[in-house]
C-alpha cells in the first residue's frame, strides 16, 4: 500500500505504509483539507510526534518546511519512515529542502526533550513551529499529556509559542470541545468525515 504527496516539488511522489492495522494514516482529504489552506510552509519547522508513514511530515516538508521532525515509537513502523525519507531524499536530491530528522521514542519524552533545543530558537523560528499530533484516538492519554507538556505547569512561565494541529475523532478519541475547555482556543477547525484537525496558536504574551 502507498500514499502520494500532494503538493509542493514532491507532489505525486509515493510513500510507502507498513501492511496491517497498525498504523491509520490521516486521511487523503483532511490532509488535504489542511495543507489546501497551508499550503506554503517556507521556512516552518515541523514536528509530527506519531509519525506513522510520515505523509504529514513529508507533505510539510515538500512544501517548503525547512526542518521536519518525525517521531514514531514503533520500531516496526519506524522501518518504513526511514525507507520514506531515504527515498524522498534521492528522488529531490537536486532540490533546495530541509532537513529531516526520525527519532524512535515516547510522544510524551520528545516534547521534553525538544524544549530545551526550542528555547534556543530565535523568536522567529518559535513562532513558525508546528507540532502535529495524532496518535492512535484511543490513546487519550496521550493526547492529554503531551498537552499539558507545551501547556506548562501553573506556576510555570509558558514556553511554546507556535501551532499545534491536534487530529482526533469526536467517538473514537477526544471531542472537539475538549480542546476550549482546557483553553485551547481553534484558530482553524477542518474536519473530514467524523475526523477533524484542531489548529490552535500559542501566542507569547
Amino acid at each position: 500500500m502507498s500514499i502520494k504527496i500532494l503538493g509542493g516539488f514532491a507532489r505525486g511522489q509515493l510513500l510507502g505504509v507498513p501492511k496491517g492495522e497498525i498504523i491509520r494514516p490521516t486521511s487523503v482529504m483532511l490532509r488535504r483539507r489542511i495543507y489546501d489552506f497551508f499550503q506554503d510552509l517556507d521556512g516552518v519547522i515541523f514536528l509530527d510526534l506519531c509519525a506513522g508513514s510520515g505523509a504529514m511530515g513529508f507533505e510539510a516538508w515538500s512544501r517548503g518546511a525547512t526542518r521536519v521532525y518525525l517521531n514514531e515509537v514503533s520500531k516496526h513502523v519506524l522501518k518504513t519512515l526511514e525507507e520514506n525519507r531515504e527515498n524522498l531524499l534521492l528522488k529531490n536530491h537536486h532540490k533546495k529542502n530541509g532537513e529531516i530528522k526520525i527519532s524512535n521514542i515516547s510522544a510524551e519524552k520528545f516534547i521534553r526533550q525538544f524544549k530545551s533545543e526550542y528555547q534556543k530558537m530565535s523568536a522567529e523560528q518559535k513562532n513558525q513551529t508546528v507540532i502535529f499530533l495524532d496518535p492512535p484516538y484511543s490513546m487519550k492519554t496521550l493526547y492529554y499529556d503531551v498537552v499539558n507538556e507545551l501547556v506548562g505547569a501553573k506556576d510555570e512561565e509558558p514556553w511554546y509559542f507556535g501551532q499545534l494541529w491536534i487530529e482526533s475523532d469526536p467517538k473514537k478519541g477526544i471531542p472537539k470541545n475538549a480542546w476550549i475547555d482546557l483553553n485551547l482556543m481553534p484558530s482553524k477547525l477542518f474536519e473530514q468525515g467524523e475526523n477533524y484537525i484542531f489548529v490552535t496558536i500559542f501566542n507569547q504574551s
